[in-house]
């Protein structure tokens, strides 16, 4: 059997209305689902930040890999939405929505790219209970994004592949990247070496 495009747009928003919240949600799954959708993303690079002022080059390594990989999805995503626009529900009409949000390209999600950058960039770099973790709650931001009504199923499955390839991609260019990370720990250093200083006296 041949997946055609008419199929898989059908299945896109089969799954979407499955878990899309009804009409007359509740309003604690919808606070709950805004949360996932909107804020749960914001500890990711709060994570990166506690790697990164643990002052171990391990875990500077581990965090400016992570945050080069997301960089890198993000832009790719610009480039996908550019040239592969898809609306986002609320643009087709389907379902319901529960969270404004500006009438953009909703493939791949944004947010789902980013969290799975970073999930993966642990992964990758064996940081495997962080890396877990992290995984769980991208899981979470994928439902809540599709619960309030701003993206597809499909958009969270672009999000994961987009974000998978380019963590291995820059997992592949480690040495390259070398110099820049060798310039950002001097620069990380001189700016914030006192704190580093203070923290072994302690």
């Amino acid at each position: 059997m041949i997946l055609t495009s008419e199929t898989a747009e059908n299945i896109n928003d089969s799954l979407f209305l499955m878990i899309n919240a009804p009409a007359h949600a509740s309003s604690l799954l919808l606070t709950l689902g805004n949360i996932c959708a909107s804020w749960l993303i914001f500890i990711f690079p709060l994570s990166l930040l506690v790697y990164w002022f643990s002052f171990k080059p391990e875990n500077q390594r581990v965090a400016m890999q992570a945050l080069t990989a997301g960089i890198v999805a993000l832009c790719v995503n610009m480039v996908i939405g550019y040239f592969f626009p898809h609306p986002r529900p609320f643009m087709v009409p389907i379902g319901h929505t529960f969270l404004s949000h500006a009438a953009d390209a909703s493939f791949p999600s944004d947010h789902m790219t980013l969290a799975c950058a970073i999930t993966f960039s642990l992964l990758f770099s064996r940081k495997i209970q962080a890396g877990l973790s992290l995984l769980l709650l991208s899981l979470f931001i994928a439902w809540g994004r599709i619960y309030m009504g701003v993206h597809f199923p499909a958009d969270m499955l672009g999000s994961i592949t987009v974000a998978l390839l380019c963590c291995w991609g820059v997992k592949k260019a480690e040495n390259r990247l070398e110099p820049l990370f060798a310039h950002l720990y001097r620069l990380n250093n001189s700016l914030f070496g006192h704190l580093r200083i203070n923290r072994e006296k302690s």
